[in-house]
């Protein structure tokens, strides 16, 4: 029967087996246990039984799980059977109960048949009849390996490619490489340029950019140019030779447009062009939804989505957040350009007497999020954006309400410090050690106003943008 419940589950069907004489509060843990979470990990956080419910319903909202299977239901009591169809509600999903015998209702509770009267999709039915309802899925043979198409180097993945510079890097490339390597380098660099020039032409870059430059204008295209690079190119690239291949395409199309965006790699360390790459790979986020709660695993994984602390993370809302976790707009901190009206920053007035609300503010532009582009998640990171969102959701709330909260003081105060405790904690959990968030007494500094200008995603990769004097536009 065990092996015939395995074979049931699977996308969209989650099978649970309650732990024999449990409470109802263990219930709502294997569930949890279930779709995933570590039960030392849960053990260790001590949520209370309302909120395991409230993430059961969010983390089965977000896989959209379609049948909830529970095993030995006749053993649990009257009082989980009404949480059970509650969670059905919520999540939107049957809830199977297994049941010895269901020839006749005498072996039915009252209670189980009272919820089924009242329209809610809760069965009891024994173990040969549910197999008629619920077939195990299709089983579906794998395909053979095969080589990735994003790969095309000729004699396999990661070529060592040279580090000088952009402007003679094709030249050593032809000089290091075999020919049909270098023929793959050159299409990866040229593709690049292509697109660079036509996002920079989107962006209102037409031509040469002879016009008098200000900091705040090349503070706006470093903003937009850094949700480019690490949403779209450079940091969902598949291997490093193709990050670097992409980031010397991107600095010749830059040069060639006014602005100079250097590269110091020489602060890295080793291995500098892995160093591009995002950090938010498929193992951290099944790390973080094994290891951590909703809430933070999704701020974890933001924060090193954005390579910056969880400062900020309170202002955004429900509304700016997609349902499935893929993409998150940021308050606008300000106009792009110099020449069109200033917007501002909205921050809960309750916050202005709080004294993390400056530090909120100052860390928001640093990050440049005066860009209207949305941050976009990783496919594998979406997810837990959107568990955290359903959970919110069967919180109550609205598409104004902040997506992270205070635990105690709810719109009163900023959450800002609690999340910053908690991403700590969380990456001490999986073994991930973010330059980003040492703490003060660490010599690369803490995230306070005072170096908040030493973070971002394009400063932690050595990466800073520098208008062209006039003189140099002129000659391009």
């Amino acid at each position: 029967m065990v092996r015939r419940l395995a074979a049931v589950e699977g996308p969209g069907r989650l099978v649970v087996r309650p732990t024999p004489a449990g409470r109802v509060s263990d219930l709502a843990l294997d569930i949890l246990t279930a779709t995933g979470r570590s039960p030392a990990a849960l053990l260790t956080d001590r949520i209370t039984t309302p909120d395991a419910w409230l993430q059961a319903a969010a983390q089965l909202t977000a896989d959209q799980t379609r049948h909830l299977v529970i095993d030995r239901a006749h053993r649990l009591p009257d009082a989980a059977l009404e949480l059970l169809a509650e969670l059905g509600r919520r999540a939107q999903a049957t809830v199977w109960l297994i049941w010895p015998t269901t020839e006749n209702d005498t072996y039915v509770p009252a209670p189980l048949r009272a919820f089924r009267d009242a329209g809610y999709r809760f069965n009891a039915i024994d173990f040969p009849a549910f197999m008629r309802e619920l077939p195990p899925p299709p089983r579906v043979l794998t395909a053979g390996l095969r080589a990735d198409t994003t790969t095309p180097w000729a004699e396999g993945t990661n070529p060592a490619l040279p580090m000088q510079d952009f402007p003679v890097f094709l030249a050593h490339c032809r000089e290091k490489l075999p020919g049909k390597t270098f023929t793959a380098v050159r299409a990866v660099y040229d593709r690049e340029v292509h697109l660079t020039d036509q996002w920079l032409t989107r962006r209102g870059l037409t031509g040469h950019h002879n016009t008098a430059d200000s900091t705040r204008h090349t503070r706006a295209l470093a903003a937009r140019l850094t949700f480019y690079l690490r949403d779209h190119r450079i940091g969902p690239a598949p291997d490093q030779a193709h990050a670097l291949a992409r980031l010397r395409g991107v600095q010749t199309a830059l040069f060639f447009r006014g602005y100079l965006l250097r590269w110091q790699y020489e602060t890295l360390g080793a291995d500098t062009s892995t160093r591009l790459l995002s950090q938010l790979t498929p193992r951290v986020c099944d790390k973080l939804r094994t290891a951590a709660t909703i809430e933070d695993a999704a701020a974890t994984a933001l924060s090193v989505h954005l390579s910056h602390g969880p400062t900020g993370l309170g202002l955004i809302t429900c509304g700016n957040t997609a349902p499935d976790g893929s993409t998150i707009h940021l308050p606008v901190t300000g106009s792009p350009y110099a020449g069109e009206e200033s917007r501002y920053l909205r921050v809960p007035w309750r916050w202005r007497t709080h004294p993390h609300a400056t530090i909120e503010v100052t860390a928001l532009q640093v990050l440049h999020l005066e860009s209207d582009d949305p941050v976009r998640l990783p496919e594998h990171a979406a997810p837990l954006v959107a568990a955290h969102l359903a959970y919110r959701r069967h919180q109550g709330a609205t598409d104004t309400d902040p997506l992270f909260i205070h635990p105690e003081h709810p719109g009163s105060k900023s959450p800002e410090p609690g999340l910053r405790e908690a991403v700590l904690r969380t990456c001490y959990r999986i073994h991930l050690n973010p330059a980003w968030l040492h703490r003060s007494h660490c010599r690369h500094g803490d995230e306070t106003a005072h170096d908040a200008a030493a973070a971002g995603w394009m400063h932690l990769r050595g990466l800073d943008l520098t208008a062209l004097s006039d003189d140099i536009r002129s000659r391009l």
